[in-house]
């Protein structure tokens, strides 16, 4: 029969030690670290609003100096380049409408800060308006009426240039100047011009005058 002995006593006393131990160290080992979440994608939003008075073809609206919008009819409309928020934003007109009539178009409420979904930029078109007039040559004496689409009536004192004054056509409307008077003595008649002398003016007309009996 085997005795216990002082060795065997510190045999199974390092052997205890041992696997007390190796129970320590298992216990007190670092959980894993945990794997970090993919980082959420930011929140972005469109900008757009709504065009009225538009008529024609040729409106480019821009967002923040790019991202080209072609507009083609009145109602809303919308960049389709979204916006992260909390950026800067600014709706401008890069090409008002040239055909078949000229407009000049202008933004209001057009920038900001992105906060939520902007859809109250507002473009507004307007068609423009220009005088008429044009010159007058050889002109002596008195009496001389000139009238633009049958009404109108313009009093000619003097050569040089004139202009109906107070009445601005749109873009695209029919005029027709006609001589209504023409001095004792004179005739007078009118030649069309297609050269405006200066951008507010549409259409000028060349009235020249000549003593009756004379050639020109």
């Amino acid at each position: 029969m085997a005795k216990f002995t002082p060795a065997v006593s510190a045999i199974l006393m390092a052997t205890l030690i041992t696997g007390l131990a190796g129970c320590d160290l298992f216990e007190k080992a670092p959980p894993p670290a945990p794997v970090a979440p993919p980082p959420a994608a930011p929140v972005k939003f469109t900008v757009g609003g709504s065009v009225s008075g538009f008529s024609g073809s040729g409106l480019i609206l821009q967002l923040n100096g790019a991202n080209d919008l072609a507009v083609s009819a009145n109602g809303k409309f919308n960049f389709p380049n979204a916006l992260t928020l909390g950026s800067a934003y600014a709706v401008t007109v890069k090409a008002s409408p040239s055909a078949p009539i000229k407009q000049t178009c202008t933004v209001s409420q057009g920038s900001g800060n992105v906060a939520a979904a902007v859809n109250n930029v507002a473009v507004t078109c307007i068609t423009n308006s220009f005088t008429v007039g044009g010159t007058v040559s050889r002109l002596s004496g008195k009496g001389l009426v000139l009238q633009l689409n049958g009404a109108n009536d313009l009093a000619i004192t003097k050569n040089g240039k004139f202009i109906f004054p107070g009445i601005r056509l749109p873009d695209g409307s029919d005029y027709s100047v006609a001589i209504k008077t023409t001095p004792i003595k004179q005739k007078c008649e009118i030649k069309p011009i297609n050269a405006a002398f200066d951008r507010e003016t549409l259409n000028i007309a060349g009235v020249v005058c000549s003593k009756k009996g004379h050639r020109k």
